[in-house]
């Protein structure tokens, strides 16, 4: 399940990843990304994952990857994850577009990753 979720910014999008992710899933996002991004010249994105397994999350990424690859205006991305999964993120850090500048966050630093994703560099 993917779940936008509500941001203190326009520019910012938000989105709650959750179990099993289909691809309906990511077209919501994909859609939702297309509206926002007319609209502003630079992007930012949250991105919560939760309930993962190790396997699913690599396949996890890879399509997020995908669908944030057609969208070059990110300029910042902040992923809360649990905190086992952040080296292995970390190590195929190269795979995600190089442009955007990816921090990543335990859960129980999800105000901080707000904060990160919401204030300038």
């Amino acid at each position: 399940m993917i779940k936008l979720l509500s941001m203190d910014a326009n520019n910012v999008i938000g989105i709650l990843i959750k179990g099993n992710v289909n691809t309906e899933d990511f077209e919501l996002v994909t859609n939702f990304i297309a509206e926002v991004e007319i609209h502003y010249e630079f992007l930012r994105i949250y991105v919560e994952i939760e309930d993962v397994k190790e396997i699913y999350l690599e396949d996890l990424l890879k399509n997020l990857e995908f669908t944030l690859s057609h969208f070059h205006r990110f300029e910042k991305q902040a992923i809360v994850i649990d905190k086992k999964f952040i080296p292995y993120l970390q190590s195929i850090s190269c795979l995600f577009v190089a442009s955007v500048k990816v921090e990543y966050f335990a859960y129980e630093d999800k105000c901080k990753a707000r904060c990160c994703i919401l204030n300038e560099f």
